[in-house]
């Protein structure tokens, strides 16, 4: 287990989908909403080639899309080093995507989380709390020093 806060550089793997419409998409067996089944796999230190798995949401409930909307949003900043605050053409093209293939691939900067399972019917595992953009002090030191990951904060 990766213990919780851990901030980490991390490859983002887009799994293909169920879905015939989009490639990348997963349609939910309980639902009608459709996600990305992403895997963030830790590059560095001593939990490199750990994966944590994650799915972001495309289809089903307003707050589902929403969150699904800004979790793309700040995987785009982060892997191409756009300031969340950077509204120039430039920054906006950079946020821009054709197709969610284009997500496959990036790396990213990422701090970990533990989600435990209140039913005590599953282990506790790792969960990623949000994705580092580049106006975090954190996202500054990677990319100043791609070595220095502070393990543990």
């Amino acid at each position: 287990m990766i213990p919780a806060g851990t901030i980490a550089k991390a490859i983002l793997v887009v799994k293909p989908g169920s879905d015939f419409s989009d490639q990348f998409l997963t349609r939910s067996k309980n639902s009608d909403s459709a996600y990305l089944d992403c895997e963030f796999i830790i590059l560095e230190g001593q939990y490199a080639k750990k994966g944590i798995f994650d799915k972001i949401g495309i289809n089903g409930s307003d707050a589902w899309i929403n969150m699904g909307k800004a979790r793309i949003r700040a995987i785009l900043e982060s892997g191409k080093n756009v300031n969340p605050k950077d509204m120039s053409e430039n920054a906006m093209a950079a946020r821009r995507i054709n197709s969610f293939g284009e997500l496959d691939g990036l790396e990213v900067v990422i701090k970990i989380g533990i989600e435990s399972d209140k039913s005590g019917t599953h282990k506790d595992k790792n969960k990623v709390v949000s994705i580092i953009t580049p106006d975090h002090q954190m996202y500054k030191n990677y990319k100043n020093n791609s070595n220095y990951i502070p393990w543990g904060i």
